[in-house]
């Protein structure tokens, strides 16, 4: 007797894989939108079953791949620090220096960060303030970048510290919308430029008499 022959269907899909556009990824976006939402309403002791309810999935769904709040906090903020992370530099320090401004006056003013700006400016929010420092200096140090690759060609003087011109750029740009609620037209935005890069300039006179600002 013969045996069947074996049927060679469609090999099954390998499993664990998270596809772009698929369960997975849609999943992940509704929760971290939902976290989000609930962090812009200033409601920063909800549960899982909340961000269950709003995303629209089962909370065994979440506690599986987010078991608790804290870490559904940093994965709603990276999804939210996502919309910056795709600036590009084009080598012209001035020119980036530039661009960066523009980008962070464009992101600090989104209702989101504004919303957290001001829950981070409050007492007793000190799990939202470390989560948001953790995830916040990986860009810090993004966007000194042309500075310090100014630096390391020999544009700009080494006294000049990337660490604090990029801290007054978006403290400047931060104190501007939280606290003076107006959100920095773009002429505010060219002045800060302007002045950023005279500081890069002056440190260069500083330590090279033979550089004149300009």
């Amino acid at each position: 007797m013969k045996a069947s022959p074996k049927h060679s269907g469609p090999k099954p899909k390998r499993q664990g894989l998270i596809r772009p556009g698929g369960r997975s990824e849609r999943t992940r976006h509704a929760v971290t939108t939902a976290t989000l939402e609930l962090i812009k309403s200033g409601n920063l002791d909800f549960d899982i079953q909340e961000v269950a309810r709003l995303a629209g999935v089962h909370r065994t769904t979440i506690h599986r791949r987010w078991p608790d709040r804290a870490a559904l906090v940093a994965a709603a903020l990276v999804e939210h620090n996502s919309r910056i992370d795709n600036l590009e530099f084009s080598g012209n320090w001035r020119t980036d220096i530039r661009r960066t401004a523009f980008a962070l006056r464009d992101f600090l003013a989104e209702p989101i960060e504004m919303a957290m700006n001001s829950l981070l400016a409050m007492p007793n929010n000190e799990e939202l303030r470390c989560q948001a420092i953790l995830h916040w200096r990986p860009f810090m140090r993004r966007f000194e970048q042309p500075i310090n690759d100014a630096q390391a060609r020999g544009d700009i003087g080494p006294q000049a510290d990337a660490t604090m011109l990029v801290a007054m750029m978006v403290s400047t740009i931060t104190a501007s919308i939280t606290f003076g609620k107006t959100v920095p037209d773009d002429a505010f935005i060219e002045r800060l430029v302007a002045q950023i890069i005279n500081a890069c300039l002056s440190s260069a006179a500083d330590s090279d008499p033979s550089v004149t600002p300009g």
